[in-house]
Parts: structure tokens; sequence; C-alpha cells
């Protein structure tokens, strides 16, 4: 192989380096598999172990290896690689591979001692020349573009693997005490001491794939300085080698790593930038290991950087200030204990840290993701704001002005609506003084925008932000509705303008988007308000019956309905029982127009009134009940949809499972709130038996072990409430015997086959649910109906037919209470399987 590579002549020479780079790639891929006895040459076949002896003995072809990493070629942006720098990447894949090995810990150490791992390299960086005689640059590991970098990050990654085999060697041997037969300690700190060299021209290096190859090894000797520390009882003292004293170093390198390159234009959908940011996201992981590691020396670092940048910050270069910013923003996340926030705001010097950065000009710095990162620094720091409330007033200014909002690039002003709304829910009392400056300020944005505009989605970060202003500063009730009644006042305009035009029949699509946005609008401004005043309340109701309206006009628009739907739900919060004098109305037009897209909100609507209004929903649900549950059924895809298909496909199958568990989800919350008096309105008491038989089909046949324990909780709870003598009008003591009938005679015969079904595994947790289901159904017969009827539709019709052996039908009999039940049924289950 050395005799093949750099041989003179042209084209021979050539073929000859392709040649070499197969061979290595050959060696490299047999290294792992082959026995180091085999490789090495002129020793007495190795140590312990048959890893290489402690005196290294040599394996041929390492001194050719390290010729060829001198050998590398040449580097620079345009210039590919060279046969020689491919040599050069096999080569140190080559010597990966061996330290790779899988060996004892002992016999590793030995391996890289032996192999002169790092002297080797060393050498490597001091002059060129390869194998044979070949000339180049050497191997470079500090100045860009004189090795290619490929061969740099390949010797990259094998000292970041090496370093990592002789850092668990030396916890081992050092930290733990758990030395046996590994190198003594000062044989491993001369080979980490080598190592620790070569990482820092590496992690230094100006190229993201170099230095991110080495990260790892920079994390780990974070965590040996911290058990170093851990195991000292006052200050790490001196050694043969100490990782603590490395960290600061690894600071300040990562710190200067941390800076995006001048050029970088923070565009992270671009594959390049993106790159760079992760790259930077490891670092941030480094730093809080860091933190972890030691947050006094972390704080100080902080403190050291931000001192060290040129005044004023609004002059300061961005990659400098930009990344000192992030030291500031991060450090919380690696502080212990947890939560770090609240730890950190007790760190007098860190706080001093935000203050002056908060009086500083750095507000006024021209570049956008300073701003970005400033402004998301002090929202996530916002507990400075409470003792400090004259630093509110500039940040206030800052982003909701040129800064911020009104910025001239888009993402800028996007992230500044969010960070403002973030701001005002964090500190809602602190900002009282300025509530209403703050109200009539982002109210003329939104009424008179200006040369950039404001994206739809971003402005109801804004109208939640006013609504915030309005109902949790403490503005007085009459100042919430003058302030709230001129915010809503242009949109409600806008909705009457829409709703007299004559083009709105004729062309409604041009109009959905204003008159969505505006209901979109009156939601997110009622987000401020939990438990509004009754002045507020006279507003949200206004709107919400102008509301109704435009979905009486376009009902068949998605987003109109959409909007509606998240406008009920605040309005049921904010309004309560108010609100259901409209709420049918509503229902009626949602539940009659909705599609498979948007029926899973309304069943959501449905479930809101039930578990909120209980009893006083009967009125809002009863006429909505079976159109509701009619929709459900229509939206459910058929086989006939499906021409030459005999059974349900499986995507059908799972779009009609998904549609089912809405009805049952529905009915189980109507029957768990109480809401069960619809069941009996003239309306809907002529179908109560087809919505009995599809629960009963969900609880037997539905394999879902979700939809069918809502289906079992169903009857549970109807037989709760009716099963008793005198539970319902007594105009309805058929319809109850009926009901009691349908569950003794159908429902509980049909649950208990399904579970003597082959297919039914009961020592399945999700699906063994069903059984406490049914024990507690069981116990809910016998309690609302008699030891008469239970014996008559338990044991009579169910266990005598099935021929349960008698001690499982006395085990039933004497159940008085679920877990009792449930374990009877289960042996049930096992004496008719025969298991």
């Amino acid at each position: 192989m050395s005799g093949t590579a750099g041989c003179p002549g042209g084209a021979a020479a050539a073929g000859s380096d392709r040649a070499a780079v197969l061979s290595l790639a050959v060696l490299r891929r047999y290294v792992a598999w082959v026995d180091l006895g085999l490789l090495l040459g002129g020793t007495d076949g190795g140590g312990p172990g048959g890893g290489p002896s402690e005196t290294g003995g040599g394996i041929a072809f390492v001194p050719d290896l390290f010729s060829f990493l001198a050998g590398a070629g040449p580097g620079g942006d345009g210039i590919d690689a060279t046969p020689r720098t491919d040599l050069a990447v096999q080569a140190a894949g080559c010597l990966s591979e061996l330290v790779g090995k899988g060996m004892e810990v002992p016999q590793k150490v030995a391996l890289i001692a032996g192999l002169d791992l790092f002297r080797g390299l060393h050498g490597a960086t001091q002059h060129g020349g390869g194998a044979g005689g070949g000339q180049g640059p050497g191997l470079n590991l500090t100045d860009v573009d004189v090795t290619h970098v490929d061969a740099v990050v390949a010797v990259a990654g094998l000292i970041a693997e090496a370093g990592l085999e002789l850092l668990e060697a030396w916890e081992r041997r050092v930290l733990l005490g758990g030395g046996g037969g590994i190198a003594g300690a000062d044989v491993l700190a001369t080979l980490l001491r080598q190592a620790v060299a070569l990482f820092f021209d590496c992690f230094a290096y100006d190229d993201i794939d170099v230095s991110g190859a080495v990260v790892p090894l920079a994390s780990r000797l974070v965590v040996v300085a911290d058990a170093e520390r851990g195991m000292a009882d006052g200050p790490p003292q001196p050694g043969p080698f100490g990782a603590s004293e490395h960290v600061p170093r690894i600071m300040d390198v990562m710190y200067r790593q941390m800076r995006y390159p001048p050029d970088f234009g923070y565009d992270y959908e671009d594959d390049e930038e993106a790159e760079e940011e992760q790259y930077r996201a490891s670092l941030r992981k480094l730093y809080q290991a860091v933190i972890r590691s030691s947050p006094d020396f972390a704080l100080r670092m902080v403190c050291s950087v931000l001192s060290a940048l040129p005044q004023p910050l609004s002059a300061a270069p961005t990659p400098d200030l930009e990344a000192a910013l992030r030291l500031v923003y991060h450090y919380c996340e690696g502080v212990r204990p947890p939560p770090g926030l609240k730890t950190v705001m007790e760190y007098g010097t860190f706080r001093e840290v935000l203050v002056a950065l908060h009086s500083s000009d750095i507000a006024s710095h021209p570049h956008r993701e300073v701003l970005m990162l400033y402004y998301d620094l002090a929202v996530r720091y916002y507990p400075i704001f409470r003792d400090g409330a004259d630093l509110l007033p500039p940040i206030l200014a800052a982003i909701s002005g040129s800064r911020g909002i009104q910025h001239a690039h888009p993402r800028m002003r996007s992230r500044a609506c969010y960070l403002l709304l973030k701001l005002i829910k964090a500190v809602p009392t602190t900002l009282r003084p300025y509530a209403e400056t703050a109200v009539e300020g982002i109210q003329g944005l939104l009424d008179n925008p200006t040369a950039f505009s404001i994206d739809a989605d971003d402005k109801l970060y804004l109208f939640e932000a006013i609504g915030l202003l309005l109902g949790k500063t403490g503005m007085e009730a009459t100042e919430q509705q003058r302030y709230l009644t001129a915010v809503m006042t242009p949109h409600v305009r806008s909705i009457e303008e829409a709703l007299a035009s004559p083009d709105l029949r004729r062309d409604p699509e041009n109009f959905e988007i204003v008159l969505s946005s505006s209901i979109s609008a009156i939601a997110f401004l009622s987000k401020g308000f939990t438990k509004p005043c009754r002045e507020v309340q006279v507003v949200l109701l206004e709107a919400l019956h102008i509301s109704l309206r435009v979905l009486q006009s376009l009902p068949q628009s998605e987003q109109v309905r959409s909007k509606s739907i998240i406008l009920l739900q605040r309005m049921i919060v904010c309004l309560g029982n108010q609100t259901l004098s409209h709420m049918a109305n509503f229902l009626e037009l949602l539940v009659a127009h909705c599609t498979n897209h948007d029926v899973v909100f309304v069943a959501q609507l449905l479930n809101l009134l039930c578990s909120k209004f209980k009893g006083e929903a009967v009125q809002v649900i009863e006429r909505n009940l079976l159109p509701f549950v009619g929709k459900c059924h229509s939206l459910m895809p058929t086989v006939d949809e499906v021409v030459g298909l005999g059974d349900v496909p499986p995507h059908l199958l799972t779009e009609q499972l998904s549609i089912k568990k809405l009805s049952y989800a529905f009915l189980g919350h109507v029957v768990r709130y109480k809401v069960t008096p619809i069941f009996l309105s003239s309306t809907n008491i002529g179908s109560l038996e087809e919505i009995l038989t599809t629960m009963s089909d969900g609880a037997v046949n539905v394999t879902d072990p979700i939809m069918k324990k809502t289906c079992i909780q169903f009857f549970c709870e109807l037989m709760g409430q009716w099963a008793a003598d005198g539970a319902i009008p007594k105009e309805h003591d058929a319809l109850q015997k009926a009901v009691v009938q349908f569950v003794g005679a159908t429902v509980i015969p049909g649950l208990i086959q399904s579970f003597l079904d082959p297919s039914f595994n009961e020592m399945d947790a999700m699906k063994a649910r069903s059984i406490s289901e049914v024990a507690k159904l069981l116990l809910v017969l016998r309690q609302k109906r008699g030891d008469a009827e239970f014996e008559h539709f338990v044991v009579t019709n169910i266990l005598m037919k099935i021929q349960s052996p008698a001690e499982v039908v006395n085990d039933i009999r004497s159940a008085s209470d679920p877990r009792s039940m449930d374990k009877a049924l289960r042996q049930m289950i096992k004496a008719k399987k025969g298991k």
C-alpha cells in the first residue's frame, strides 16, 4: 500500500493513489473484525485479553496511516477532494476503527498508547509529505483551507472518539478508584493532555463540521470536571490531569464559535444556514452542561463577555452581541434547582445584568435578530419588571414601534406581536399605569396600519393583548366597556356593511374572509376576560348576537363556522348561561352544515355545553340531539362509495370509527352530566330505541377499548338515573320498563358473550377495563331493580345458559362491590375459556 501511493509519473501516480484509497477502504472495513494480534508486527502477540501489550508493539501499517494524514491535499472554496485527501480520510477512518474496537477499558488504553496516536497526529501537523515521498501541505488543524476540510473532519472525529475512551478510563481509574488493569494515572494524564491539545485546535476551527465533531468530547470534559469538583472537599487540587482547568477555555471557545458568520442571512429555510443553526444548538447544550457544572463561573463569564462588548450596544457588532445575548437568554436553562427561572431571579448579579441590558440602548440596534433575541430575553426574564416597573416603558415602546410591530421585516413584525402578548400576560398588574396608552396604541396600529401591514394571524395576538390589558390590569368597569366598545366598533361596522351588501349572496367567498376575521377578533378580545363585569358582558352579548347573523348569512362557509365555534367556546367561559338563549340557533346551523372536516369541533362544543351547564343545557341540546346523531351517520363513508370492494377498506374503516366515536362520546356526555331529560322530549322519545341500539352496538361489537368503555358507561349511567322506581315521570313507566328490559336482555348478555369470544384478550389492560365497567353495570342493575330482576336477567338468562360453574355463580350473586364483581367476572371468563 505504501509502495503504491505516490508513484511518480502522471497517470500512473493517479492510478496508484486510487488503488491505495481502495486498499485503505477495504482495510477500514476489516479492521473492526480482525483480531489485533494478527495485525501486530514484531511483538510477543499483545497484551492480556488479546489486546496489544502496554508497551504498544507496532501495527505494521500504522506509520503509513500517519504519513497519509501528513500528505492530505489542500482545501479551499471550490476545490474538490484529491486522491491524497481521500487517502487521508480513509487513513483517519482506519485509525477510528482501531480505536473503536470493542474491548475492555485497560486494553483500549493500552491500544491508544501503543498506537502513539496523538504524537502521530501531532507529527502529521508538523510537515507535509506522504508515504513514498509524495508532497502535501501537512495536516493543518488551525488554518482553514490549508488542509482539505474532509480530512480535517475525519481527524476531528478520530480525536473525539479517542478522547472519549480515555476520559472513561480516567473516570474509572482516578475518580472512581476502579482502575484494575488500567494504565497508571501518569500514563493516562499524558495521553489526555495530548488529546486535549488537539481537541482545542479542532474545537476552535472555523468550520462547523470540524468543530461540531468534537463537541461531544467538550461535553464529556465538562461532566468529568463536575465529577472532579464533587469529589474534592475544596477547590480541585493540581494533578497530572484535571478536566476542570480546561472548562474556562471551553467556555471561551464556545462563545467565539456561537457567533454567526458576518454574512449569515438568518434564513433558516436555507439548508446551509439550517446546518449552522443545528451546530449552535449543540453548543447551547454544551453551555447548559457548563452552567450545571459551575453556575457561578458561567455567570462570571457572561458578565465578562458583556463588559467586553463595545459601547454603545446599539453599535456593537451583530455576531458578538447576538452571541452574548444568547448566553444571557439560555442561562436559566442550566441552573439548578428547577425551575431555573425562579432560581436565577434570586441571583443579585444576574438581576444586575438584566437591569443593565434594559437600561442600555440595545433596542436601537439596527439588526432584527438582535432585537428579536432581546425581546425574547425580556419576556423570558419578566420578573425583573415587577420590581423595576420603570424598565417597562422603553421595552413597550420599542416592541410596539418601528423596531418591533412596525418593523420592515415580516418575521420581526410577527414575532413582536407574539412577544408583546407574552409580556402583557406575564405582568398584567404591573402594566396598569400604562394600560390605557397601550390599548390606544395597539388599536391605532390595527385601525390605521403603517406602510408595513400586519398578517391576519398576528393581529389576533394584538386583539388578545388588548383584551388582557382591559380585563387583567385592574381597569375600572366603565373604562373597560368604553375601550372594548371602541375596539369592537370597527369590526361590528365591517360585519354590518358586509351583511348589507347585495354581493354577499352572489359572491360569498369574497366576504367570508372579512367576516370570519372579525369574528376571530372578537373571540380573541374576549380571552382577556374570565368573569367580566356587567358592563363588559353587555358588549360581549351584542357581539354574540351579530356573530349569529354572520353564521345565518354564510352557514356553508367552513371558515365562518370554525370561527363561530371558537367564539362560542370563549363566550361560554365569559358569559356562562347567558349564552344559552343564542346557543340553540348557533347549533342548528352548525350541525346542519358541518362536514367531516369540522364535525369534531361541533361535537366538542356539544360536549362542553353538557359538562358546563348540565341540566340547564337541556333546552339547547334537546332539538339538536337527533340532527347531530343523524349528521354523524350521514358523514360515515360506506362501502358502496368504493366500487368493486367487498370488505370495508382500512382508510374508510378508520374514518367510520372516528365519526362513530364522536356520536358515542356525545351521548356519553349527555348521560354523564344528567342531560338525559332530552331523551324524553316529544322530539326525541320516538328515537330512543334507535339511540339505545346504537350504543348497544358500540358496547358489544366495537373492538376499540375506549369506545367500548364509553358505551358501557352510557348504560351504567342511564340505569343509575332511570332504573329505580319513580326515577322518571310516571307517564313514562312503560318506557322505563322497556329500557331495563333492553339492558338486561340485550346489552348485558351481548357484553358477556363478547368477553367469551376467543378474540377478546382479558389480559390486555385496555380491554380489561370493559370488564370493570360491566361489573359496575351489574351492581347498578341489582341496586336499582332488586335481587329478583338481577337473578332473572343475569343468573337465569346468562350464567345458567352458558353453564357457568356453581362457584362462579355464587361469587357473582354475593359480589357487593365493583372489585369483587370484577374478580367474579374474570373467573367466569377464565372458566369458560378453559384457562
